[in-house]
């Protein structure tokens, strides 16, 4: 995956399970992505929030 140049990529999902979020604080990663209300439209990961995505949608409404 392509190094993302986008704002606060360091609260995203996917920087923060590339370094070991989901195994080293499930909790705390399971609250990022309980209950998701987003996709992301680039590595398709799930959050609650869209400030969690690099390119957030809202889930079940795919614009292309």
């Amino acid at each position: 995956m392509a190094k993302c140049s986008c704002e606060n990529h360091d609260q995203h999902l996917c920087k923060l399970y590339g370094e070991g979020a989901a195994k080293d604080s499930p909790d705390q990663y399971a609250h990022l992505v309980r209950d998701p209300q987003f996709v992301c439209k680039s590595c398709g990961r799930v959050a609650a929030k869209k400030e969690n995505l690099c390119a957030p949608t809202p889930l079940g409404v795919w614009e292309d």
